[in-house]
């Protein structure tokens, strides 16, 4: 079973019109990407772009659930860590976040945006060696986004957009030994997550935003593509 793939096609009981992939009113729209790329910036001048234009949002993000999100923060600190473990816990994270947020929203008509979906975790346990296809599995209880936008830099401008204190343990894969030097360690593991999504575009819909530019232009190009979907519906 594969996780939020293509639409259902026609006569399949799938989406009518005026409804999303996911069945339901309200529009879903995910950002992705690497680290150090721009999404929580740019999900938040979305949020404030669409509310400008009179559009009801909700706004979610990434291991932020009640229930879980103390937990993946305490496995992103074990140098011990299990990937298997850890991507368990960020889908609980996101079971509870689409049943507490993400489909009431998009029952309610609102627009949903997401500051990443079950994209990354899998690109980071697939990185550190967990099948894809248990992944697959794993991820397939998530409802389809109707858009999800990659925003794609390369690692040397990931690199640069480190702040004074640098990487942390996790976002670096210094469990995975890939170098002793954090930065360097960082700039071949988000690498390897570049490639993923390079990898699995096809897949699973993405649409690359470069994102290696100031915000301002970064937002000329996420916002149109945002707007036509929205307008459409």
């Amino acid at each position: 079973m594969t996780p939020v793939a293509a639409p259902a096609p026609a006569g399949s009981g799938g989406p009518v019109a005026g409804e999303g992939r996911h069945g339901l009113p309200g529009v879903f729209v995910v950002l992705e990407g690497t680290d150090r790329s721009g999404r929580s910036t740019h999900v938040r001048r979305l949020e404030q772009h669409l509310r400008y234009r009179g559009r009801g949002v909700t706004r979610t993000s990434l291991a932020t659930s009640v229930l879980v999100a103390e937990a993946i923060r305490s496995a992103r600190g074990d140098r011990q860590m299990d990937p298997v473990e850890t991507v368990l816990l960020y889908a609980a994270d996101l079971a509870e976040r689409i049943e507490q947020v993400i489909l009431p929203s998009l029952q309610a008509g609102l627009v949903v945006l997401a500051d990443r979906y079950v994209y990354t975790p899998m690109a980071r346990a697939a990185a550190r060696g967990v099948d894809p296809d248990w992944l697959d599995r794993l991820f397939g209880f998530a409802p389809p986004p109707d858009l999800t936008l990659v925003l794609d830099v390369d690692a040397a401008t990931a690199v640069a957009r480190q702040g004074r204190h640098g990487p942390d343990r996790y976002e670096a894969g210094m469990d995975l030994g890939l170098s002793t030097d954090a930065l360097q360690s960082f700039r071949l593991f988000q690498d390897r997550l570049r490639e993923w999504f390079e990898r699995n575009s096809d897949r699973y819909g993405f649409r690359r935003i470069d994102a290696r530019g100031a915000p301002d232009a970064v937002e000329a190009l996420i916002e149109p593509a945002v707007d036509g979907l929205v307008a459409r519906r």
